[in-house]
Protein backbone atom coordinates (compact mmCIF):
# COMPACT_ATOMS: atom_id res chain seq x y z
CA UNK A 1 0.00 0.00 0.00
CA UNK A 2 0.84 3.53 -0.83
CA UNK A 3 -0.25 6.80 -0.93
CA UNK A 4 1.36 10.67 -1.28
CA UNK A 5 0.78 13.52 1.19
CA UNK A 6 0.89 17.16 0.26
CA UNK A 7 2.92 19.44 1.62
CA UNK A 8 0.57 22.13 3.28
CA UNK A 9 2.48 22.67 6.36
CA UNK A 10 4.93 24.27 4.04
CA UNK A 11 4.36 27.97 3.42
CA UNK A 12 7.62 29.24 2.69
CA UNK A 13 11.04 27.75 1.23
CA UNK A 14 11.89 25.96 -1.50
CA UNK A 15 9.84 22.81 -1.65
CA UNK A 16 8.43 20.04 -3.82
CA UNK A 17 4.60 19.22 -3.89
CA UNK A 18 4.84 16.62 -1.45
CA UNK A 19 6.28 13.27 0.35
CA UNK A 20 5.34 9.62 -0.14
CA UNK A 21 5.04 6.90 1.95
CA UNK A 22 4.56 3.11 1.45
CA UNK A 23 2.87 1.21 4.40
CA UNK A 24 4.51 -2.69 5.23
CA UNK A 25 3.19 -5.16 7.83
CA UNK A 26 4.58 -8.06 10.06
CA UNK A 27 6.54 -10.73 8.35
CA UNK A 28 8.39 -7.66 6.00
CA UNK A 29 12.07 -7.15 6.47
CA UNK A 30 11.51 -3.11 6.91
CA UNK A 31 9.08 -3.72 9.40
CA UNK A 32 9.36 -2.05 12.82
CA UNK A 33 12.86 -0.72 10.80
CA UNK A 34 14.19 3.10 11.37
CA UNK A 35 14.05 4.26 7.99
CA UNK A 36 17.87 5.13 8.28
CA UNK A 37 18.17 1.23 8.24
CA UNK A 38 16.41 0.34 5.22
CA UNK A 39 17.85 -0.27 1.92
CA UNK A 40 16.07 2.53 -0.33
CA UNK A 41 17.07 4.37 -3.12
CA UNK A 42 14.58 7.35 -2.94
CA UNK A 43 14.79 10.82 -3.66
CA UNK A 44 16.94 11.94 -0.67
CA UNK A 45 16.72 8.59 1.08
CA UNK A 46 14.25 8.04 3.44
CA UNK A 47 13.22 10.31 5.96
CA UNK A 48 10.64 8.87 7.74
CA UNK A 49 9.47 5.81 10.11
CA UNK A 50 7.01 5.10 12.15
CA UNK A 51 3.30 2.88 13.30
CA UNK A 52 0.37 3.48 10.86
CA UNK A 53 -1.73 3.87 13.95
CA UNK A 54 0.24 6.88 15.55
CA UNK A 55 -0.59 8.76 12.56
CA UNK A 56 -3.41 11.00 12.23
CA UNK A 57 -3.65 11.81 9.09
CA UNK A 58 -6.27 11.59 6.64
CA UNK A 59 -4.50 8.98 3.89
CA UNK A 60 -4.38 6.13 7.07
CA UNK A 61 -7.05 3.58 6.26
CA UNK A 62 -8.82 1.02 8.63
CA UNK A 63 -6.48 -1.63 6.35
CA UNK A 64 -3.11 0.26 7.16
CA UNK A 65 -3.55 0.56 11.08
CA UNK A 66 -1.36 -2.39 11.59
CA UNK A 67 1.38 -1.53 9.31
CA UNK A 68 4.29 0.42 9.66
CA UNK A 69 4.95 3.94 7.07
CA UNK A 70 7.99 4.37 5.46
CA UNK A 71 8.81 7.63 3.22
CA UNK A 72 10.86 10.04 1.16
CA UNK A 73 10.48 13.86 1.10
CA UNK A 74 10.69 16.67 -1.39
CA UNK A 75 12.09 19.31 1.09
CA UNK A 76 15.59 19.01 0.62
CA UNK A 77 17.85 22.03 -0.95
CA UNK A 78 16.78 22.63 -3.97
CA UNK A 79 13.05 20.96 -4.02
CA UNK A 80 11.01 23.04 -6.27
CA UNK A 81 7.35 22.38 -7.26
CA UNK A 82 8.48 22.19 -10.54
CA UNK A 83 11.18 19.87 -10.05
CA UNK A 84 8.82 18.17 -8.14
CA UNK A 85 5.08 18.01 -8.83
CA UNK A 86 2.45 15.94 -7.85
CA UNK A 87 2.83 13.50 -10.59
CA UNK A 88 6.54 13.04 -10.30
CA UNK A 89 5.84 12.57 -5.82
CA UNK A 90 3.28 9.49 -7.39
CA UNK A 91 6.16 7.88 -9.72
CA UNK A 92 8.31 7.62 -6.83
CA UNK A 93 6.18 6.86 -4.11
CA UNK A 94 5.70 4.20 -7.02
CA UNK A 95 9.10 3.06 -6.76
CA UNK A 96 9.68 2.44 -3.91
CA UNK A 97 6.47 0.59 -3.09
CA UNK A 98 8.31 -2.24 -5.86
CA UNK A 99 11.56 -1.61 -3.96
CA UNK A 100 10.20 -2.94 -0.68
CA UNK A 101 7.65 -5.34 -2.54
CA UNK A 102 11.76 -6.43 -4.04
CA UNK A 103 12.98 -6.65 -0.76
CA UNK A 104 10.33 -9.72 0.26
CA UNK A 105 10.80 -11.66 -2.76
CA UNK A 106 14.88 -11.16 -1.86
CA UNK A 107 14.10 -12.56 1.33
CA UNK A 108 11.76 -15.52 0.22
CA UNK A 109 14.51 -16.53 -2.06
CA UNK A 110 17.73 -16.66 0.28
Amino acid sequence: MSFVKENTWLTMGSHGWGNGYVVVFEGHPAYKEDYNNINANVHGGLTFSDYANQLDWSEITDDMKDGWVIGFDTCHYGDTMRKWPKERVIEETNDLKNQMLNLVVEKTNN
